[in-house]
């Protein structure tokens, strides 16, 4: 798994590298396809790499650099990667502009002013613009979670109530 990830960071450095979005877009397509028959094509050791990028490059219109990305992808057999690639790639470019993304879990629907006062928090603690995603989740009963690239805040009734077993158990 670690090589993987190692492998997707490369890549992501590549991709950020040729600065298009374009390119982004097209393998977060790619990585979520439902097609049999595209999905077969894709994954057929039978048809070259370059047949296989030169395809997806002309169905997208994507640039020579671009679609010679995606031929060093499949020359390699790193189709898998994909979403990964894309997603490592996304996650690089926010943090070169001062940004990343946080996922805000909540018992109920939070308002404008609770939204607010998280997001002015993280800026203060993590010294970086947040883009917020926020989930209601219906699982808890009461609080927030907020999930970082990195770590994890768990303000929820049942993390406190952990956190507090835990103290009291010495564990």
């Amino acid at each position: 798994m670690r090589i993987l990830k190692t492998l997707s960071y490369k890549y992501a450095i590549i991709l950020n590298e040729l600065s298009d979005q374009k390119l982004i877009e097209v393998l977060k397509s790619l990585s979520h396809l439902k097609d049999e028959k595209i999905r077969s094509f894709i994954v057929d050791p039978t048809v070259s790499a370059e047949k296989k990028a030169k395809m997806i490059a002309e169905a997208f219109m994507l640039n020579e650099k671009a679609g010679k990305f995606i031929e060093l992808i499949f020359e390699h057999k790193r189709f898998n990667l994909i979403g990964e690639i894309a997603d490592m790639s996304e996650k690089m470019s926010m943090r070169s502009n001062g940004m990343e993304k946080v996922k805000v879990r909540s018992a109920i629907s939070l308002t404008k002013d609770e939204v607010s006062a998280i997001i002015d928090v993280i800026k203060k603690v993590r010294k970086t613009e947040p883009v917020i995603e926020l989930e209601k989740d219906e699982t808890l009963l009461a609080g927030v979670i907020i999930d970082f690239e990195d770590s994890m805040f768990d303000l929820s009734a049942a993390g406190t109530l952990k956190e507090a077993a835990a103290f009291i158990i010495g564990g």
